[in-house]
């Protein structure tokens, strides 16, 4: 059972959805280009698994309030990490996902003392796809490989959202470089990329970190299909 819970930050209450108890630890997965309702498979799984896991929609996106800006990649970084604190969370594993990849990689280097292991899936930008016309190619690519069932569930979110605030985090994230981040990066990170991913290409991620985990058969937004995904890869790392 997914439980909402709301925490006031300077930019407006923020809504997560939480499941689990904390007997393996904390995660909080950070979500993709305006969508999170195609993670909450990913959250029970996690709970299912022994974790107690969160999943906190952005200032502007989901469920959270508005803020009185349109925000950014490092701009929702540091909201992250004020919700971390206000949560008093420690020794936590950040997982992001697309464009959450991002914001994860600032939160990790940010507070490492908050952070333990860092998990990247499909992260983005692949730096020769920085531009509009190169990621939207991309993006229509990938599109054919997803199943028609999830662009149904992010319509709604999307139109949430409102296109300037999504053009504005697109061109945030586009600009964002997320290698360079995380060389500030102390802790464990771990990749995870869909075998048929034209995102985010088996090249791109084994230059972010040689611990990387690729998943048959599925695209850029794996989760959706394999939400029990993250909690595979987070149960085997604690038995290596």
């Amino acid at each position: 059972m997914l439980i909402p819970v709301w925490t006031a930050t300077p930019l407006g209450n923020v809504h997560a959805l939480t499941a689990g108890s904390p007997d393996r630890g904390d995660v909080v997965i950070l979500p993709g280009l305006g969508v999170s309702v195609y993670l909450r498979d990913s959250v029970s799984a996690l709970a299912g698994s022994g974790f107690r896991a969160w999943l906190p929609d952005p200032p502007g996106f989901g469920d959270s309030e508005d803020p009185p800006r349109h925000l950014g990649i490092t701009q929702l970084a540091a909201v992250a990490v004020d919700w971390l604190r206000r949560r008093e969370l420690s020794d936590v594993t950040v997982i992001g996902h697309s464009c959450g990849t991002q914001v994860a990689a600032h939160v990790a280097a940010t507070v490492p003392e908050v952070v333990g292991r860092l998990v990247l899936g499909s992260p983005t930008v692949d730096p020769r796809y920085r531009t509009w016309p190169k990621a939207v190619l991309r993006w229509m690519r990938d599109g054919k490989r997803e199943p028609r069932s999830l662009t149904r569930t992010q319509r709604p979110e999307w139109r949430r959202a409102g296109p300037a605030r999504l053009l504005h985090l697109t061109n945030s994230m586009l600009a964002d470089a997320v290698e360079t981040t995380l060389r500030r990066v102390a802790c464990p990170t771990t990749a995870i990329r869909g075998e048929r991913d034209p995102i985010c290409t088996p090249e791109w991620v084994r230059h972010l970190t040689p611990d990387v985990v690729e998943l048959p058969g599925l695209a850029h937004a794996f989760p959706y299909q394999a939400p029990s995904a993250f909690a595979d890869v987070l149960t085997a790392a604690e038995r290596s």
